[in-house]
């Protein structure tokens, strides 16, 4: 359960991004101290499962013209 006043993470939107919470989850699963303090453990999990299998974009792209 997150702590009073944190907010809930957003999905994983691109590939860097996946790439990025896989490797934090294996570092937690190796014993060693992770990199990203506020998400915990399941929530990495969770995460990674519901990307699992989608075609995600290399990289989030902002438009200034919207």
């Amino acid at each position: 359960m997150p702590c009073r006043g944190a907010r809930k993470h957003t999905p994983i939107v691109s590939k860097k991004q996946r790439g990025l919470f896989g490797a934090e989850l294996a570092r937690r699963r190796k014993g060693l101290k992770g990199r990203m303090a506020g998400i915990t453990t399941e929530e990495l999990e969770s995460h990674l499962e519901e990307s699992k299998g989608k075609k995600l974009p290399k990289k989030k792209r902002y438009s200034r013209y919207v």
